[in-house]
């Protein structure tokens, strides 16, 4: 639209814009109008009782798995998303061509091969970044399990070992933690929630830390060893543990980071959503 005038163009926006997502997101709610007698009743919503929608879907999920009809769950995040199967693999095969029909009739998008991937969920998929499998346990049969994927903690180790080569010793230690800070804080609290972060995260802080080392003995080749060492200073925070440390700037400690688990539905349902009848509004 220019000047009050509308202009076709047969350009598209580029892959990865601002508003890549947005479109994504508009264009395949669809996937939740194909399963919705699985995920939210539009049209036994009432006013007075919000949480009919999702009661009714939970009631189908449960009575279907019972008459041992096929269930399929979506989940989706932008233009990521996944379908779990409460089914056979020939079921959850036969629906992803359906769904590949469905979404070229419907949206006119194409799925694409490469990334498409049907599995068990005991040898388990990667999605947003983490790991989702579903492990046997002796005391309470199969349970969900999130954990973080090898590749992510390779990534992470890549960029900090980026950031710490020679060529960026005329920087300052504290310009240097800064730098390192900004991807770990964040890093580790994407991650807290996963099944063995704990771990993860001190096989990682204590990589951090020797990289650091490394960096300082090329900015201080002088040094000994035991004099860089020596260097570290009492945290802020914890006075009894030394790290990395220049003034008021630190080395974030990941395994400092507390580690538990999610609380599903800890927050009621907004009314927009409800009031509109949208279940992804």
């Amino acid at each position: 639209m220019t000047e009050d005038q509308f202009l076709r163009t047969d350009a598209g926006t580029p892959q990865g814009g601002i508003i890549s997502p947005l479109l994504a997101n508009i264009a395949l709610s669809a996937i939740e109008e194909r399963y919705e007698r699985w995920t939210y009743h539009r049209k036994k919503t009432q006013a007075r009782r919000k949480s009919n929608g999702v009661a009714a879907a939970a009631s189908a999920r449960d009575s279907d798995r019972i008459a041992g009809r096929c269930v399929y769950l979506p989940v989706r995040y932008g233009d990521d998303f996944v379908v779990l199967v409460s089914g056979s693999l020939e079921e959850a095969m036969a629906e992803q061509c359906a769904l590949a029909d469905y979404l070229i009739k419907t949206t006119g998008l194409t799925l694409s091969p490469e990334k498409t991937k049907v599995t068990a969920m005991t040898e388990g998929f990667e999605f947003l970044g983490f790991r989702f499998s579903v492990h046997w346990d002796k005391r309470y049969g199969y349970g969900p399990r999130v954990e973080i994927p090898k590749a992510k903690a390779a990534n992470l180790r890549h960029k900090v070992k980026q950031l710490t080569q020679r060529d960026s010793i005329s920087v300052s230690l504290g310009e240097k933690l800064r730098g390192v800070n900004a991807i770990t804080s964040g890093w580790a609290n994407y991650y807290r929630y996963c099944v063995g972060a704990g771990r993860v995260f001190v096989a990682l802080d204590w990589y951090i830390g020797l990289r650091l080392y490394c960096w300082l003995r090329k900015k201080r080749p002088k040094a000994t060893p035991s004099e860089l060492w020596g260097s570290k200073q009492p945290s802020r925070h914890r006075a009894t543990r030394r790290v990395w440390r220049e003034g008021s700037i630190e080395q974030h400690v990941l395994c400092w980071t507390p580690v538990e688990r999610y609380r599903l539905a800890w927050m009621d349902t907004p009314d927009f959503p409800m009031s509109s009848g949208e279940p992804d509004a």
